[in-house]
């Protein structure tokens, strides 16, 4: 040793220190045998004895010396000794191990020293015994520094992974398994806190390493896995014996490593069943188990696992069978993170089964969903799938494989939702919950990832993980972060407890300080990738940046030796890097080095950038399709640096900055970081990044013109909301080369929101491109083909692609087979994408001989190339090849969506609508392979319809190639089947789903791919009896062509047909069915030509129509309900429009001036008569013209009288029938109300009208309950009927009218029972208690019978409810002026009887929205149980009282009382708007954006008083923006004029002229800029969130606008507009002043709706243009196709409800002529 030191010049005794351990292994071993008679062991023993002595010697290394090597070096010295293990084959009886049954004789013998396991057991124990500890063993003592073990386990596996040798492989798992069995005996005595990381440490390295066997097990390699199953099963015998719940968290991931191993190999069958079976069997009632147990994916349905699979779905299903949602909520119930990819394998299988199997389920749960999208289970499904094939992409293709199946089976679906997760972990969130300080934010991040990695099969990436959390827990930061989280019980502090240092070891971290500390980091290949890839580009960058010095956090400064090894960890740790170096970055200079790298970066993005190859629809784009190509610039190191500036965007630069200065950490051209995210699919992010960047623009312009007023502001372009999107176009090509409009369009049409695009400015559709793109937006094909054939100067390959795409969903596929011929002789070596659409079209025209067939060699293949494939082996019956391809086309697809950015669901649809062709395609194999039987046929049919049904408000671009691909597998079918029946029953079903492609077709608008459809039906499908139901399609397609006399042609010869075959007909339910609907439809297009006489109309179809329907027995088909509904809905309307002509006939002027001549005749009649002149030729003639007049007012009144009847009669029969036309009850009632004087509507409506249920009255309470009253209207008992009506309804729906009722009976009960105090303030207020009406006191009449007989059967409820309006009517009435300037809780009087309230069981909240409930079973509603002591005081007049009512839930809900205050409008108004959101959620396209008007509930207590819901989570639009000292007019432009200024300044300019004014006006607007667009900015920071929310403001701004402008609603001042902060739509209050009231204020109101220039700026980018120009359109286009119910409550209101001055009613009247149609 010492000749070796002066060698290398080391000082010997520190060589032989280092070398310390080995000399051990040489040593101790033998001193263990003390026992053995062996010559050659004593012989050895002597000489460790002597080598010992000498080392103990004060001349070499001193006891003391060695006694603390052996203290400091223990876990060295026992890794040395477990290493020299050997279990030898033959063993003397007595010295068998655990280890003896896994030798073998093969085994070679490794070099000497090596022992066997008694020996190494010995020699531990002699270790231990040497330790002047109480320890009976070496664990023990190995507890008392628990990192010990880590470190102990960390270098077996270390030799483990570092062999390739099968034996020496075999030998370190030996050894493994020989510590680990130690360490198991004593775990329940907690191995010094580290039990938990060594148990999980344990499972997951033999987890691994079972997951990495070979494929074909013997000999050694069986040895060894039989040796990990052995050791897998005493660690989880002993975790179920001492570990309590610690095995449950892991159970999941052990069960589904083991379950494929079952069926792979026989001979280690057994064993893995016995552990399985011992898990799950045995534990089943153990209580730490059963719960881990019950959140199991399921077993395989296989023999083997019988048992198994009933134990764990009897514990599962122990409640009763799971609904779908239930299922789905079971697959999510635990993280990914936790789990290898492989172990869900079986959850998927079975999940993909669940969702095949309940597409019922699936639908409901979308629908139910429509309102709040992100709570939706299948948009949280969707995107944990996508993050599970994220994590599989490169480990298994059969999870990818059952990922794609899970997905194919949701397909395109309407997710109601543009955005589908957030871009942040979950990790991110829990840090900014949990802590406030940035730094321990970062520390817990940084653990949670490093804990992760902690479980990495990567052996070098535990390692470093080990060392950073060491270092990291060494710190006093970590040691803070220690003791603030250990009080929250989380399990990642357990398995970190080996770590963590005592106080008095902590670390002082040493600031690297440095001349230029960032000097090595301004080059530029260290931030551009080049020739490098991916992984070793951000490994380089994020390690000098930890080398550079300007990185001050502790805990950041510690990260690099995971940085090293992994490149995820990169990737999160990159942005808290550069955000840490701008932290600290004093003189400015890291920035600038900093900004100028990342520019860079982002410039060569777009130095590649070339426009795209073409303008497709995205079902035949890539799924990740590319608008630029970035080189060797890799995906993944551009989304790495977008994810570092979207990090800075949203870190505070200071306490007081903005929104907008926090965009600038660093100075970039956010345009061009625009340009790069939108080629990632970042498409939110793009969007936002571009209106960064116009702002910046605005305000760079802005400051040039002004240098005085210059300020870190941005502002708009005068006289422009939109920004001029034209003029920055131009600047940002001249400046970047980047045109900011093209970017625009690309990105809209990324995202699929319908409107957005037509916002991009209209200067640019004349460039052909953009016009072309508009065209595709909105399906119109024909032109889109027109202006491809114009435009010979675009880029061949758009050109061609386009034309081919135009072609195809035109429906001109023979043309299309025609040009592709063409294309592939003029350029046979096609782009790929050409390529692709050849395969494409050559499928869907079923020309197998167009293109070489299947190609032998597995290269890559396009989706459609692979579809083509398969079909042609389908065909071929070649059935191995057809899913070979299919599996790896499925693959291929998930794999590009793993790569996808999952920010925009629009961009998943294409990719999910080929997984479910594929999906359907592989399903039909089945079919093929065997011989078809009819019910198998029919089967498929009905998965098809039901997945059909899912995809119905889903684009027609999404479901045309679904439905293309299902029309050539039966036409495939058709050709290889010969026997007849089988024939014909194809041709049926190809007839059906041809008939269901053009239906859908034509509702998309698309009218030549009906007709194709239409065409080939004929080519298969005879008619039946002459008439079948696709001439019915047929003709509705020549409808929907403007072929109106081709169409009606058609339908009268089915007719005639069906006449002639009547016998048959009546026979037929399906004929029948026919016959109604032929007869229907006919009647309805006479009527809309006016092609024929009403009376021929109504009696020979649409009477007759009703006639064959109501001849119908048995209702059980829902199209034979549906046919019914029809029938009478057609007659009933046809009816009301003749009455409706009749009507307004009769009140015109002609009418007038015609009865006036009448009445002018009679007198000339009667003149004659009484002077008895002779009569003679002129007085016959007058007589006779008389008769004949009077005789055709007759008929018009009797005519009127009849259409009246019929239309009353046949809106009731519509209600009997069903649901789907519940609407029309409103005008029913309108037709009842107007003509309540009217005999036989009255006989009707009592006769028929009581069979109505009642809940379908419900909407209509309002208006019904103003027109109650006791007289008897000419004995024809309107009242009486009506007053029954109401009864029925308020004993079937107490909750919905009881309120509604007592306000009409407690119309004075203010003067009543406040008559002291209401006096007083009338004296007060200009709310003078008014007269009550001899009408009011009718009512009041009526609605006291009405409430005695509901008390009759629900007198509590009565009595409780009467209570509750009484305390709420005293406490609207208390004078609160006491407490005017108290801003806190004002203690309610004791003397308040709402005090005393309390357990109101049967009175629900009132301001709770209860859902109506057709059996009129209410359960679960929640109750009114007590009021909070204290109440607060709203702004205004009267002083209105807010109070928290706590619900029988546990929940306050806060009300607003109101008194001296009539609240009755605000309820019919709210009622409007229920009724407007109804309108708006029947119709798909104001469906599919979810246009609503957000409402509140608001109860009239009596002509005075009510409660209204306080609208949570909202602030008033002027509180934003001017009210207060943080208001964002003064946050954002604080050198603007004040908001005060500019009001005093337009008041003090009233009186001067309108010129002056107008100057005062402009220069005000040039001084006080909007600011608005921060809102969504402010408070929604991730980019998809922001554009969902600023989505929701603007398309809620252009509902309620145009809603607002048909009620002619008024003061809409900035207060009593609510913003709602959560999801940014606006809420209308204090809708007093409506029907054009605004016009007689004392400043009259003009403007149809509020739309001011902050309004607008909160639009962004594009203004009134696009999202909300469209949406204004669509909502005045529901709402005048929808006039009659909207009408008959304005009516009602106007007329009955309210008194309301003339103007209201003129404003009523023009309604009529707004609501027409222009």
């Amino acid at each position: 040793m010492k000749s070796i030191a002066n060698k290398i010049e080391r000082d010997w005794r520190q060589l032989l220190a280092h070398c310390f351990p080995k000399i051990l292994l040489n040593i101790l071993p033998y001193f263990a045998c003390q026992n053995q008679e062996d010559s050659e062991i004593a012989l050895k023993r002597e000489k460790a004895h002597k080598v010992y002595d000498m080392l103990k010697d004060e001349n070499c290394l001193g006891k003391q010396l060695m006694d603390n090597l052996i203290h400091s070096n223990l876990p060295e010295i026992v890794v040395e000794v477990l290493m020299t293990l050997h279990e030898p084959v033959n063993i003397k009886p007595g010295e068998e191990s655990a280890l003896t049954r896994f030798t073998g004789d093969l085994d070679p013998i490794p070099n000497p020293p090596h022992f066997p396991s008694y020996v190494i057991k010995a020699t531990l124990d002699y270790i231990s015994g040497c330790h002047k500890t109480k320890s009976k063993s070496l664990v023990a003592v190995l507890s008392k520094n628990p990192e010990s073990f880590q470190r102990i386990l960390f270098a077996i596996c270390k030799q483990l992974s570092g062999t390739s040798n099968v034996y020496q492989k075999h030998r370190n798992l030996m050894i493994y398994h020989f510590f680990v069995t130690l360490l198991l005996k004593e775990i329940k005595d907690g191995l010094g806190g580290a039990w938990a990381f060594v148990l999980r440490d344990v499972i997951y390295t033999i987890i691994h390493h079972i997951s990495n066997r070979p494929l074909l097990l013997k000999g050694v390699s069986l040895r060894s896995f039989l040796l990990c199953c052995d050791l897998l099963s005493r660690v989880c015998h002993t975790a179920v014996t001492c570990c309590k719940d610690a095995l449950g968290s892991h159970l999941h991931v052990i069960i589904g490593t083991l379950i494929p191993i079952v069926g792979e190999q026989p001979e280690a069958q057994e064993e893995v069943l016995a552990l399985l079976k011992y898990l799950v069997v045995d534990n089943k009632d153990n209580e730490n188990l059963s719960q881990a147990i019950k959140h199991l994916d399921p077993f395989p349905d296989h023999p083997m696992f019988k048992e198994l699979r009933t134990t764990q779905q009897k514990i599962k299903y122990n409640r009763g069978k799971f609904s779908l949602l239930e299922e789905i909520n079971h697959f999510l119930s635990f993280d990914i993170s936790d789990a290898l990819p492989i172990t869900r394998l079986e959850g998927l299988n079975d999940l993909r089964k669940q969702l095949e199997t309940h597409k019922d389920q699936m639908k409901d749960l979308m629908k139910a969903s429509q309102e709040n999208p992100k709570d939706c289970i299948i948009v949280k499904l969707m995107a944990c799938l996508l993050q599970l094939s994220k994590t599989a992409v490169n480990s298994t293709d059969t999870v990818l494989e059952a990922v794609g199946s899970c997905l194919g089976e949701i397909g395109p679906i309407n997710f109601s939702t543009t955005a589908l997760q957030h871009s942040k972990s979950s990790s991110y969130y829990s840090a900014v919950d949990l802590f406030e300080d940035r730094e321990l934010q970062c520390t817990f991040i940084m653990l949670s990832l490093i804990n992760n990695a902690l479980i990495d099969h990567c052996i070098e990436v535990r390692s470093a993980a080990a060392a950073c959390l060491k270092n990291i827990l060494a710190t006093k930061t970590g040691h803070t972060f220690w003791e603030m989280y250990k009080s929250k019980a989380d399990t990642m502090l357990i398995y970190l407890h080996p770590f963590r240092v005592s106080k008095k070891k902590l670390l002082e971290v040493s600031v690297n300080v440095r001349e230029k500390p960032l000097e090595d980091l301004n080059n530029t290949n260290l931030w551009i990738p080049q020739s490098r890839s991916h992984d070793i580009w951000i490994k380089a960058l994020t390690c000098a940046l930890l080398d550079g010095g300007g990185v001050k956090s502790e805990v950041l400064q510690f990260l690099k030796p995971l940085c090293e090894v992994q490149t995820d960890f990169c990737q999160t740790v990159l942005p808290y890097l550069i955000h840490d170096i701008l932290l600290h970055d004093s003189n400015q200079s890291g920035q600038a080095l900093l900004s100028t790298n990342i520019q860079g970066f982002f410039t060569t993005c777009c130095k590649f950038a070339k426009a795209p190859s073409r303008s497709s629809t995205p079902v035949n784009s890539d799924p990740d399709s590319e608008t630029l190509v970035c080189g060797s610039l890799d995906k993944i190191s551009r989304r790495a640096m977008l994810a570092v500036v979207d990090y800075l965007r949203q870190q505070k630069r200071s306490p007081s900055s903005t929104v907008f200065e926090d965009s600038f950490w660093l100075e970039l051209n956010y345009l061009q970081v625009a340009m790069t995210a939108q080629s990632c699919a970042a498409h939110f992010t793009a969007l936002l990044y571009v209106e960064i960047y116009a702002d910046k623009i605005n305000l760079d312009k802005k400051q040039k013109r002004s240098p005085s007023r210059a300020a870190k502001q941005l502002t708009f372009e005068e006289g422009s909301q939109n920004l001029t999107i034209t003029g920055l176009s131009e600047k940002s090509e001249e400046e970047t080369g980047i045109n900011l409009q093209g970017l625009l369009m690309d990105i809209y049409r990324s995202i699929g929101e319908p409107d957005s695009l037509y916002g991009c400015g209209g200067g640019k559709m004349l460039q052909p491109l953009a016009r072309i793109r508009t065209y595709e937006h909105e399906a119109v094909w024909g032109k889109a083909l027109v202006t491809y054939d114009l435009e010979t100067s675009l880029p061949p390959s758009t050109r061609q692609a386009g034309i081919i795409e135009a072609l195809q969903n035109f429906g001109l596929c023979d043309t299309l087979s025609i040009y592709l011929k063409g294309l592939e002789q003029e350029n046979p070596k096609c782009s790929l994408e050409l390529q692709e659409l050849r395969y494409q079209a050559a499928w869907r025209n079923m020309q197998w001989d167009q293109i070489f067939s299947v190609k032998d060699e597995m290269g890559e293949r396009g989706y459609h190339e692979s579809l083509y494939d398969a079909l042609q082996c389908l065909r071929d019956k070649e059935f191995p090849t057809f899913y070979e391809r299919l599996k790896c086309a499925r693959i291929k697809e998930v794999e590009e969506l793993s790569k996808a950015s999952l920010e925009s669901v629009y961009s998943l649809l294409p990719t999910l609508c080929r997984l479910q062709t594929i999906g359907e395609l592989e399903h039909t194999g089945q079919l093929f392979s065997g011989s078809l039987t009819n019910r198998q046929l029919n089967d498929m049919y009905l998965k098809w319809q039901s997945q059909s049904q899912l995809l119905q408000d889903s684009d027609f671009s999404f479901q045309e190639p679904i439905m293309a691909l299902r029309t050539v597998i039966l036409k495939i079918l058709l050709e290889k089947e010969n026997e007849n029946t089988k024939r014909e029953c194809i041709k049926d079903t190809l007839t059906k789903h041809l008939v269901e492609l053009s239906r859908l077709a034509r509702v998309a608008k698309n009218t030549q791919l009906p007709e194709r459809a239409v065409f080939q039906i004929k080519q298969y499908s005879p008619t039946r009896h002459g008439v079948s139901e696709w001439q019915l399609e047929e003709a509705q397609v020549f409808w929907a062509k403007k072929e109106e006399t081709l169409a009606l042609s058609i339908l009268k010869n089915m007719v005639k047909k069906l006449d002639e075959d009547w016998f048959m007909v009546e026979k037929d339910p399906n004929l029948k069915l026919i016959y109604t609907e032929c007869l229907r439809l006919c009647g309805s297009w006479l009527a809309e030509t006016c092609l024929e006489n009403p009376t021929v109309i109504m009696q020979n179809y649409l009477e007759k129509a009703v006639e064959v329907a109501g001849s119908q027995n048995g209702d059980h088909s829902d199209e034979l309900k549906s046919g019914k509904m029809k029938a009478f809905l057609s007659l009933a309307r046809f009816s009301d429009t003749q009455y409706q002509r009749i009507e307004n006939y009769m009140k015109s002027s002609e009418f007038e001036n015609k009865q006036a001549l009448l009445m002018a005749a009679k007198q000339e009649v009667c003149l004659l008569r009484e002077h008895k002149i002779q009569a003679n030729r002129y007085t016959v003639k007058v007589q006779r013209e008389l008769e004949l007049d009077e005789r055709a007012i007759h008929a018009l009144r009797e005519d009127r009288r009849r259409f009246l009847c019929k239309a009353v009669e046949n809106y009731i029969r519509c209600l009997l029938s069903g649901d789907e036309c519940d609407l029309w009850i409103f005008r029913l009632c309108s037709l009842w109300l107007e003509n309540s004087g009217v005999s036989d509507v009255n006989v009707m409506i009592k006769r028929e009208g009581e069979k109505i249920p009642s809940y379908k009255f419900l909407p209509l309470m309002y208006q019904l309950a103003a027109r109650m009253g006791t007289k008897m209207m000419d004995g024809l008992g309107f009242h009486h009927i009506l007053n029954n009506l109401i009864a029925r309804i308020s004993l079937d729906h107490p909750h919905h009218t009881l309120f509604i009722i007592l306000a009409l009976a407690n119309a004075n009960k203010d003067e009543l029972l406040t008559k002291p105090e209401a006096a007083r303030q009338s004296r007060l207020t200009k709310n003078v208690p008014k007269e009550i009406s001899p009408l009011d006191m009718d009512r009041m009449e009526a609605a006291s019978n009405i409430i005695n007989i509901i008390k009759c059967q629900r007198a509590d409820m009565v009595r409780s409810v009467e209570a509750l309006c009484n305390a709420y009517i005293i406490l609207a009435n208390l004078d609160a002026s006491p407490w005017k300037s108290q801003r806190g809780g004002v203690s309610i009087p004791s003397n308040q009887p709402i005090t005393k309230l309390k357990d109101l069981d049967d009175v629900v909240v009132p301001t709770l929205e209860i859902k109506v409930d057709p059996s009129g079973k209410y359960e679960n509603l929640v109750t009114v149980r007590s009021f909070k002591p204290e109440f607060r005081l709203a702004g205004g007049l009267n002083l209105p009282k807010i109070i928290d009512c706590v619900g029988s839930d546990g929940r306050e809900r806060r009300q607003l009382v109101k008194g001296r205050d009539d609240l009755r409008q605000d309820a019919v108004m709210q009622q409007v708007f229920q009724m407007c959101n109804t309108l708006l959620q029947q119709n798909t396209e104001t469906r599919k954006r979810k246009l609503t008007i957000r409402r509140y509930k608001v109860v009239p207590l009596s002509q005075r008083s009510g409660v209204l819901e306080w609208c949570t989570g909202t602030i008033p639009l002027g509180e934003f923006l001017i009210n207060t000292d943080r208001s964002a007019h003064k946050r954002y432009r604080p050198k603007d004029y004040t908001s005060l200024f500019c009001q005093t300044t337009m008041m003090n300019a009233l009186k001067k002229a309108s010129e002056e004014k107008y100057v005062i006006f402009m220069d005000i607007c040039q001084n006080f800029q909007p600011v608005f667009r921060y809102f969504c900015m402010e408070k929604f920071l991730d980019p998809a969130v922001w554009f969902e929310k600023r989505l929701a403001y603007t398309r809620s701004v252009a509902t309620s606008s145009i809603v607002g402008y048909i009620l002619g609603l008024g003061d809409r001042h900035v207060q009593n507009i609510l913003l709602d902060e959560q999801t940014a739509e606006l809420v209308h209050i204090d809708l007093g002043v409506a029907f054009e009231q605004g016009k007689i204020l004392p400043t009259p109101e003009t403007v149809p709706f509020r739309l001011t220039r902050d309004v607008v700026d909160g639009m962004g980018i594009t203004g009134v243009e696009g999202v909300f120009r469209r949406c204004c359109e669509k909502t005045m286009a529901v709402m005048r196709n929808s006039q009659e119910a909207l009408l008959t409550i304005v009516e009602v209101t106007v007329s009955s409800c309210l008194p309301l001055h003339a103007d209201c009613k003129e404003h009523f009247n023009s309604l009529h002529s707004l609501m027409l149609p222009e």
